[in-house]
């Protein structure tokens, strides 16, 4: 046992501060926030588009140190969920950053989670946060054929008269034991590895640390746990360190003797008793792990804040970068007080500059840091308008696709709460004179009471915005018959671009560049 835990405690000690390689499947990922979500307000969440627009299924994966399942879909709900409650936010830092910074307590913590790091850990929040199984209506009848076999085999041994009445009480339990088993056979993986989280839950009570609210809250429980794991450890017999014949005998005694049926209607009962300090051991043993998972990801991060929350709508970044690109080049943003026009030309920064401001708004109101040396935000939603496609399927265009989702945002800003809404290229998909008279009345509706970034390669909005937005832009390099891009965001409107020039240094055709710039 020292030489696995030590072959571990290296395994562990080598991927510290490192992005771990390895199959994930976002559909069991996902199972621990698709069964608490319901509980959340739309504001409380960050919704699929937003999500997906932003890459954090890719965010997530370079996040993701978890050693378990379990740490792992608490880690992708936490990304989902903003947390409004300041207090509850600085635990949430203080945690990591003390997990981060005190070895002796993460290794052991994470040595006890590796318990947990097989694939039917995935199901124990579907069992516990979903809608929990029924209790078959007459379960005490099984209890009754259960004894019937015990005393048949009683029996035999003093009257061999009695084998008829084995046979009976078998064949009548294998008829039961296949009605019943397909129905409750869903559950078996839920509940074993149920008994592993209440394992883990108790060899952690022995790790001493007072510093980790969790870990209190777990040796408090203690007793509980242990009954639990009494009660419900015993309920899959361990087949898979059997070898084969004595696996076949194992799975005829529980036939003959309803053993699954009876564990499983007994757990069903615990699970409903005590459903709520179940859910409570759940989260404190997730909440460690995804804690390590943070911690072990800032650690290889070049630069971070805790960020500082105001009550006005004044936004400040200092050097904020994009956490999916290697070598990101950072932008400042100082006191923004109302909303941004954003122009430039193709690959010059616009839309990564939208999404690095999105990305960190969410770090910042779920995790309590941002990917920057110093940040002020205000509290917002963030809806994002980014990677639109059409829908095919409902014979949907790529505008119409777009109108319906900036009415969405259209009715969330009539709402009460305040949205930071991300605008890429806005209505991109029609005619020039429209995409303007409509761009125009949108942003200067959306503008009332939210802060709006939106990019654009129509520099006739600025003049028509000017006033209410802020004008920002990027601008590709140009030093003789080079061209390139610095990624850096500029103050003020853009009074020209270099597309004919470029066209120009590529080799166009002289004429074609002389027409070009007496039209432009």
């Amino acid at each position: 046992m020292l030489f696995k835990n030590k072959k571990k405690l290296e395994s562990l000690r080598n991927d510290w501060g490192k992005p771990i390689d390895k199959y994930r499947s976002f559909d069991f990922i996902s199972l621990y926030h698709q069964a608490v979500s319901p509980n959340f307000n739309d504001t409380e969440i960050v919704d699929d588009k937003t999500w997906n627009d932003l890459n954090f299924d890719d965010l997530f994966t370079i996040m993701d140190r978890n050693t378990s399942p379990v740490g792992q879909q608490y880690l992708y709900h936490l990304l989902h969920k903003y947390e409004k409650d300041e207090t509850i936010l600085n635990e949430k830092f203080n945690l990591i950053e003390y997990l981060k910074h005190n070895s002796g307590v993460r290794e052991s913590l994470q040595l006890e989670l590796t318990r947990l790091d097989e694939r039917n850990s995935n199901f124990i929040s579907p069992l516990i946060f979903g809608d929990l199984p029924e209790r078959p209506k007459y379960y005490f009848l099984f209890y009754v054929l259960s004894y019937s076999a015990l005393l048949s085999i009683i029996l035999t041994v003093f009257n061999t008269s009695f084998l008829f009445l084995v046979l009976v009480v078998f064949v009548t339990n294998l008829i039961v034991n296949n009605i019943f088993s397909k129905k409750i056979h869903k559950y078996f993986a839920g509940f074993s590895s149920l008994n592993l989280l209440f394992i883990t839950a108790r060899k952690m009570n022995k790790i001493k640390d007072n510093n980790i609210k969790e870990l209190e809250s777990l040796k408090s429980k203690y007793p509980l746990i242990k009954k639990l794991n009494k009660k419900i450890g015993s309920m899959v017999l361990d087949k898979a360190a059997a070898n084969e014949m004595l696996a076949g005998i194992i799975d005829y005694l529980n036939i003959y003797f309803l053993y699954d049926i009876l564990k499983y209607s007994t757990s069903v009962g615990l699970l409903k008793k005590y459903q709520k300090e179940i859910r409570k051991i759940y989260q404190n043993v997730a909440k460690i792990d995804a804690s390590i998972s943070v911690a072990s990801y800032l650690s290889s991060l070049p630069v971070y804040c805790k960020p500082g929350f105001s009550a006005k709508s004044a936004i400040t970044f200092t050097d904020v970068y994009h956490p999916l690109i290697p070598n990101a080049v950072s932008n400042s943003l100082e006191s923004l007080e109302k909303s941004a026009l954003i122009t430039g030309s193709n690959m010059a920064g616009k839309t990564t500059f939208i999404k690095t401001i999105g990305v960190n708004f969410i770090l910042a109101q779920t995790f309590n840091f941002c990917l920057s040396k110093s940040a002020s935000i205000p509290k917002l939603n963030i809806k994002s308008a980014i990677n639109r496609e059409e829908d095919l399927e409902s014979s949907k265009s790529y505008f119409f696709v777009e109108v319906e989702q900036l009415q969405h945002f259209l009715e969330l800003s009539d709402s009460k709460s305040e949205y930071l809404f991300l605008i890429d290229e806005i209505f991109r998909g029609t005619n020039t004179v429209e995409r303007l008279a409509a761009s125009t009345a949108v942003l200067e509706y959306l503008n009332k009471d939210n802060i709006v970034l939106v990019t654009t390669h129509d520099i006739e909005l600025q003049e028509l915005l000017n006033g209410q937005y802020a004008m920002f832009h990027f601008s590709e390099q140009v030093e003789g018959n080079n061209y390139f891009y610095d990624y850096k965001i500029r103050y003020g409107p853009t009074s020209s671009g270099n597309a004919i020039k470029l066209l120009e240094i590529k080799g166009y055709p002289e004429s074609i560049v002389r027409k070009a710039q007496e039209l432009s």
